[in-house]
Formats: C-alpha cells, structure tokens, sequence
C-alpha cells in the first residue's frame, strides 16, 4: 500500500468528480484543520477519523497536565494587567482540560458499568460458589 500525496488526491477527487481543483483542495483543507485542532485541543476524549481509526487521551498524561497547570495558576496569585491575559488563557485551557477528564471519567463508569451487568457482581470468583 503505497500513501497517496495531496496533490494527487485533489487532482483524483475533481477528476471523478468534475470538481474545481481548488474547491477540492479548500473542502480537504478545513477538514484536516479541524481534524487537527479537535485533536490538539483536547475537547472530546475521542475523536473519530474515518480511514485512521479513533485517538483516545490518555487518562495520566490528562491528569499529569491538569496537576501542572494548577502549580502554574498557584502562581498567578494576583495577576496584574500585562499578565492577565495569560492567566486567561490558562484558565480556559484548564476548564477544558476538566470537562475532558470528566468526560473520560463518566465514560470509563460507563464501561465498568456494561462489565457489572454483562458478569454479574462477581466478587469472590469459583472458590465461593461451592
């Protein structure tokens, strides 16, 4: 399987169908960059690319980073005017970073959840039982 370049992508795509070039490779653009921003953003715990498969965050690193941006809004204790803008930003940054974790964390529940009623409540495995 040998990868395809952009270019020739776009020129496939317009040639099957009848396309402008430049439409194709504008309607290519916005998706990979909002593919791209989705996935550096951090704003769902999954993102689902169709042909490359689902990129899932990874739980410690997420509370790794959550933990560092708290150390650095500790040290914005009274942000001054030149500084607020970064203390803003930062704040934001850490919201978002929060809904993920709690995303990822009410969907891991979820998970464990299916496990439990698909098992049962199995606790004490074959030793119990007789």
């Amino acid at each position: 399987m040998n990868p395809k370049k952009f270019k020739e992508i776009i020129n496939e795509v317009a040639e099957q169908g009848n396309y402008d070039k430049q439409l194709v490779s504008e309607v290519l653009d916005f998706y990979w960059n909002n593919v791209r921003k989705c996935i550096s953003s951090v704003a769902y715990p999954r993102i689902n690319v169709d042909g490359l498969g689902v990129f899932r965050v990874k739980p410690r690193i997420l509370e790794k980073t959550i933990d560092t941006y708290k150390v650095t809004m500790a040290g914005f204790k009274n942000p001054n005017f030149q500084a607020y803008p970064r203390y803003q930003a930062l704040k934001n940054r850490l919201d978002i970073l929060q809904k993920a974790a709690e995303e990822l964390k009410a969907e891991y529940d979820r998970l464990q959840q299916i496990k439990v009623n698909k098992n049962g409540n199995i606790s004490g495995g074959m030793e119990k039982e007789g």
